[in-house]
C-alpha cells in the first residue's frame, strides 16, 4: 500500500463521497488554494467522506513559485496543510492526495501533468476548482469517462480580463479564443458550473449553470475589534501585480496625500515600489501577512481598486471584520451592493470622494456580512448540489 498522503493507485478500494480537486494549494495564497481547503474541510464536517486533491510541485517548480523548496515530499506538505487548516479555524482537514503539477512562470499558474482523477479512487461526486484551468493540458479524463453521479465546476477566474489588460497586439482576439476554449472545457468536464459572480465571461456557454454563494470568510475576521474613532488607516491586501489596481492606489495616495498601507507580495512588487517612490506617493509596503485578521485591527478602510476579480475574498473579509470598503464599479463587485459600509466609485474623482466619506464616519455593525459570508453556510449550499 502507498503511504498516506501520497498519490494512490486507481485500484485502491477506499470509498469516497466527494473529491475536491484544485489547481492550487496553500502555501500559495491564491483563491483556489483557500477555497478548496475550506470546501474539503466543510464537506467532511457535514458527514461526507471527502478527499482534497492538490498539485504536487517538484523542487524546480517550488523555487519558481516560492523562491525556495518548502517541502521535500507530498507527505510534508500534507502535514503542513492539516496544521494550516487548524490555524485558519477550519474543521479538521480530511485526507490529502496529490497529482503531478508544474508551475509555469509565464502563465503564473500551475498546470496538471497527469490525470488528476488517478490520484483518488472513483468518487460519487467531484468538485473541480477552476475546471477549465484544471484541464488545460489533455491529461485528465473527460466527464463521459467518469462514473461519478455529479461533477461540479466552481469558476473563479476572469481569464479574458487578464489577457485584454495585457494590451498586446491581438489581445482581444486571444481573449476571445481563450474564452471559447474554456467554454468547451467546462462542457466536456462538468455537469454544471457555479460561477463566483457574473464577472466571468460565460456568454454562449451552452451549459447548465447555477448561481449560488459557495465561498465564505474564516471566523477570525468576525472577531476583529470594531473600528474606534482613532482608527484612520487605509490599506490594500492582495497580490502585488499591476492588474490588481496598484497604479490606482499610488495615484490616489499622491493626490490625497493619504498614507496607504499595502500588504502582500508578488512578482511586480519592485516595479510597484519604484513607481510609488518616483511619484512621491505615501504608500508603505509591509510585505505579506499570514494572519491578516490581526493586521486589520489598525485600519478603518479597505481600498480595493482591482478590476480583475470575480468575487474578491479580501473584500468579503474586510466587510466581515467591520471595515469600510471602497470599490470601483464593475460586475465583480455587484454582489457587494446591498451591504452597509460599501462605497462605490466610477473614476479617479469618485475614488477620492469615496475614501473621504469612508474616513469620515464609523462603520456600521456588519451583521448581514457575517451571516451571509459564513463558510459553513457556503459549504452546506455546495453540499446540496452534490
Amino acid at each position: 500500500m502507498p503511504p498516506r498522503h501520497e498519490t494512490i493507485r486507481p485500484d485502491d478500494a477506499a470509498e469516497i463521497d466527494v473529491a475536491v480537486i484544485s489547481t492550487a494549494a496553500l502555501p500559495w495564497r491564491t483563491g483556489p488554494a483557500f477555497f478548496s481547503l475550506w470546501h474539503a474541510c466543510g464537506l467532511a464536517a457535514l458527514g461526507r467522506r471527502t478527499v482534497l486533491v492538490v498539485p504536487w510541485l517538484g523542487a524546480g517548480s517550488q523555487r519558481r513559485l516560492w523562491n525556495r523548496v518548502l517541502f521535500d515530499t507530498p507527505g510534508d506538505q500534507a502535514r503542513w496543510l492539516v496544521e494550516e487548516a487548524e490555524r485558519l479555524g477550519a474543521p479538521p482537514l480530511p485526507e490529502v492526495r496529490f497529482y503531478r503539477g508544474y508551475y509555469a512562470g509565464p502563465l503564473a499558474s500551475i498546470v496538471a501533468l497527469a490525470d488528476v482523477y488517478a490520484a483518488v479512487p472513483d468518487a460519487r461526486a467531484y468538485v473541480l476548482q477552476e475546471p477549465e484551468h484544471l484541464h488545460w493540458f489533455p491529461t485528465s479524463r473527460p466527464r463521459r469517462r467518469l462514473a461519478a453521479e455529479r461533477v461540479v465546476g466552481v469558476v473563479m477566474t476572469n481569464y479574458g480580463h487578464y489577457i485584454r489588460a495585457a494590451d498586446f497586439p491581438g489581445c482581444d482576439l486571444a481573449a476571445r479564443f481563450v474564452e471559447w476554449r474554456h467554454a468547451r472545457l467546462m462542457r466536456a468536464h462538468t455537469d454544471f458550473i457555479v460561477p463566483l459572480s457574473q464577472a466571468v465571461a460565460l456568454n454562449g456557454l451552452g451549459h447548465p449553470m447555477r448561481v449560488a454563494r459557495v465561498t465564505g470568510v474564516v471566523s477570525d475576521y468576525a472577531r476583529v475589534a470594531p473600528v474606534e474613532a482613532g482608527n484612520r488607516g487605509v490599506f490594500f491586501l492582495g497580490r502585488l501585480v499591476w492588474n490588481k489596481g496598484l497604479a490606482a492606489i499610488i495615484e490616489t495616495a499622491k493626490r490625497m496625500n493619504l498614507e496607504i498601507d499595502v500588504l502582500g507580495e508578488g512578482p511586480d512588487r519592485a516595479a510597484i515600489e519604484r513607481r510609488a517612490a518616483d511619484r512621491g506617493a505615501p504608500v508603505r509596503f509591509l510585505g505579506s501577512s499570514t494572519s491578516p485578521w490581526c493586521d486589520m485591527a489598525n485600519y478603518r478602510v479597505f481600498f480595493n481598486p482591482s478590476l480583475s476579480e470575480v468575487l474578491c475574498s479580501t473584500t468579503m473579509e474586510a466587510l466581515v471584520a467591520g471595515r469600510h470598503v471602497v470599490l470601483p464599479e464593475c460586475a465583480a463587485n455587484d454582489p457587494f451592493r446591498d451591504y452597509p459600509n460599501v462605497h462605490f466609485y466610477s473614476d479617479a474623482d469618485g475614488a477620492v470622494a469615496a475614501l473621504r466619506r469612508a474616513l469620515a464616519v464609523l462603520p456600521e455593525t456588519p451583521e448581514k456580512a457575517r451571516r451571509e459570508f459564513d463558510w459553513m453556510t457556503a459549504c452546506r449550499t455546495l453540499d446540496e448540489m452534490l
